[in-house]
């Protein structure tokens, strides 16, 4: 045992060492609060830099008002729950989004011009918008509430495209998926966009057609989409999934999925899971939830459902794809409980947060209270879940779900989820109406909600070290720790938060870089050399020790241009020391450190003799 005057030595020395790690404001932890107003509904979010997040309504009639119309974009500041009005030219009715290569953010696709109830205006009147169909929008995000929406009728898509996936590519362009012509709840053959085309233009520019997208009406909208590292973007709409090679022009089929449809608006959620050095970052597609109708007529076309929907139970079922590890779909642990419009949020720990959505029913809305669909109050979905949970790939099957912290609002049609640099989870949104709407079952809601992990309280480790920017192989980097037992618990990993809207995150990811440990230090690779497995951009950084992460650090991927990114040959990194090197060489270290230190602080030969003894006594 140390005696009174060691023992309060190393408390002094110890308080010293926690004073340089990351804290958070404490009793958050594993909880879930309302935080503040966002001032329009956020059907669409997405996180900018450390302190703001830009949300995106559609055109309608928001109790604010920008430049002599209601508002449908602010900044929201996380920090003081307070946002600033936007304005935007054009309708972001259920657009879609993703990071270019540059670090700007793209917005692209929508609808009509708008007034009251949502009916279709000339453009610029009703309620000021233009039409959105084929509409780019483009922020550079800003930590001085400067920046503006660029919103110019000259630069736009080739095809109007209403509720379109966008994913980022390897060199920094991205890919718009899909989407239909006009407005409603599911498109027929006339409306339905069936093709793709990419920003900045590739080729020749303009559209190219996409056989999936035609053969899966009505299920064709926001096809849920992600690049995978052989170049291909992996594509499932339907009940179908393909590998589908821009380059080329071709497909690979895969399995149909098993489960019940996910795609708008049976509005399952999906994610990719981590990409792990252990597997050699070989993808696999995690969906959840859904709704199944019975026979593909039972959607019905634009202007609803042909069968009562609010009432049915969504789908428990979870299954996962590999497509580059067999291809077979897997069935995995069942949700807790049925859900659709759930979403999946990457944490920096590896798990994934699940929240959002209802128990039964579907995604959109209507104003015919005689619909087929008997919606409650104008929503096709009813009975929302107030349970986020976690799921955690790495468990044992029949242990991968945990519930964490309890929601105070039902987040039905038209809500999102964006994690943030601390590891919350920022909520909000919600509003199955066609307009700004009180009084009704599920009215518009503006309440903002955060939720906190477990680990929230805890003291995080310090990001000291993490480079600004991440190559595509080179040299690497090293991260000093206080012991080599933290250094052996270390990591780095790189998330990109996405583009939030209708249960997805487009363009959300997150990979772990290699690494090794070296006593107290930690080697850490560069990205692989491979830029599909990581798209060019701005992300963020987390060191994560022993399941704790650091906060998140604003990073750029790449070089911080659209176009062809440097490839550098793949990092090298030192030869792992055995646990017999790593312990002595910590426990040497810890001698130096008490002989410095006891120095220093005067405390006495004897004290230092017996200290000094214990460690050599333990080599």
């Amino acid at each position: 045992m140390f005696s009174p005057s060691l023992r309060s030595f190393l408390l002094a020395a110890c308080t010293v060492a926690l004073a340089g790690l990351s804290t958070v404001k404490a009793g958050k932890a594993g909880t879930m609060e309302v935080v503040g107003h966002s001032g329009v509904s956020a059907q669409m979010m997405f996180l900018g830099d450390d302190s703001k997040v830009y949300i995106l309504d559609k055109t309608e009639n928001n109790p604010i008002n920008v430049n002599g119309h209601p508002a449908w974009a602010v900044e929201y500041d996380i920090d003081t729950n307070s946002y600033r009005t936007m304005d935007v030219r054009t309708n972001t009715f259920c657009a879609g989004g993703a990071m270019l290569g540059d670090g700007r953010w793209l917005v692209t696709g929508g609808n009509k011009a708008v007034g009251k109830n949502g009916d279709t205006a000339r453009p610029g009147k009703g309620y000021g918008a233009w039409n959105g169909g084929k509409a780019l929008r483009f922020l550079k995000p800003c930590s001085n509430q400067s920046c503006q929406w660029k919103d110019s009728a000259a630069v736009h898509l080739d095809k109007e495209r209403w509720y379109p996936t966008v994913e980022p590519l390897k060199d920094g362009h991205v890919a718009i998926l899909g989407g239909m012509r006009d407005g409603g709840f599911v498109p027929t053959s006339g409306t339905n966009e069936a093709s793709y085309e990419f920003y900045p233009p590739k080729g020749e520019g303009g559209s190219r057609h996409m056989p999936i997208l035609e053969r899966t009406v009505p299920l064709s909208l926001y096809p849920i989409t992600y690049l995978m590292s052989s170049g291909e973007l992996f594509v499932q709409a339907g009940r179908q999934a393909i590998l589908w090679n821009y380059n080329s022009q071709s497909e690979t089929r895969l399995a149909n999925i098993p489960g019940a449809p996910r795609v708008y608006p049976a509005s399952g959620g999906s994610a990719l899971l981590p990409l792990r050095p252990s597997n050699n970052y070989k993808e696999t597609i995690l969906f959840c939830g859904g709704m199944a109708l019975g026979k593909g007529d039972n959607w019905g076309d634009e202007a609803g459902p042909r069968v009562m929907v609010t009432q049915r139970p969504a789908s428990t079922s979870c299954e996962q794809i590999s497509p580059f590890l067999g291809g077979d779909w897997e069935s995995v642990d069942d949700l807790p409980e049925a859900r659709s419009m759930g979403q999946f949020i990457q944490l920096p720990d590896g798990r994934l947060w699940f929240g959002n959505g209802v128990k039964t029913g579907t995604a959109g809305y209507t104003d015919n209270s005689r619909s087929a669909g008997e919606p409650v109050g104008k929503s096709f979905g009813d009975n929302p879940s107030y349970q986020p949970y976690v799921y955690d790939p790495t468990a044992s099957a029949g242990n991968r779900w945990k519930a964490v912290g309890r929601a105070k609002v039902g987040r039905l049609y038209h809500s999102s989820a964006t994690l943030l640099p601390d590891s919350s989870i920022l909520v909000a949104g919600s509003n199955p109406n066609p307009d700004y709407t009180t009084g009704e079952k599920w009215s518009t809601e503006y309440r903002v909600e955060r939720w906190y992990p477990e680990y929230y309280d805890e003291p995080r480790p310090s990001r000291k070290g993490l480079p600004s920017s991440l190559s595509y192989g080179g040299k690497g980097f090293t991260l000093t720790f206080d012991s080599a037992s933290a250094a052996s618990k270390a990591k780095v990993v790189v998330i990109r938060t996405g583009f939030s809207t209708h249960g997805m995150n487009m363009g959300q990811r997150m990979i772990e870089l290699a690494s090794v440990a070296v006593g107290k230090k930690l080697v850490v690779s560069q990205l692989p050399p491979n830029p599909n497995l990581f798209a060019p951009g701005s992300a963020l950084a987390f060191v994560v020790v022993d399941g704790v992460p650091s906060r998140g650090k604003f990073i750029m991927v790449g070089n911080g241009e659209i176009g062809k990114q440097p490839i550098l040959e793949e990092t090298v990194l030192p030869t792992k020391r055995d646990d017999q090197e790593d312990e002595t060489g910590e426990l040497l270290e810890r001698e130096v450190d008490v002989q410095e230190s006891f120095q220093q602080h005067k405390r006495g030969g004897s004290a230092y003799s017996r200290i000094n003894k214990s460690v050599r006594d333990r080599l």
